[in-house]
């Protein structure tokens, strides 16, 4: 079994080696833009634009509670791959 280690720190600097993964629990009214979307938003401009596509059109997509929704981005400084969840 793996053991689970719990870093305190920057969420959106991770400081592990390999992929990164950032989750974060959405609302289904389409709001962003309080809370740690912000920090999101300010380090990776695309799970905000996906979030609001997604809403805009969510008569022809699963948005809505429960859904998870994977946006896979680039941590610029060192190029590792860094996948943002939508939950």
């Amino acid at each position: 079994m793996t053991t689970l280690t719990i870093i305190k720190g920057d969420a959106t600097s991770p400081q592990a080696k390999g992929p990164k993964v950032i989750a974060h629990v959405c609302n289904d009214v389409g709001g962003w833009g309080k809370g740690f979307v912000l920090a999101i938003s300010r380090r990776w401009p695309e799970p905000e634009r996906d979030f609001r596509r997604r809403h805009r059109e969510r008569a022809r997509n699963d948005f809505a509670l429960g859904a998870v929704r994977l946006v896979q981005d680039t941590l610029l400084a060192a190029g590792v791959p860094t996948t943002v969840y939508d939950v």
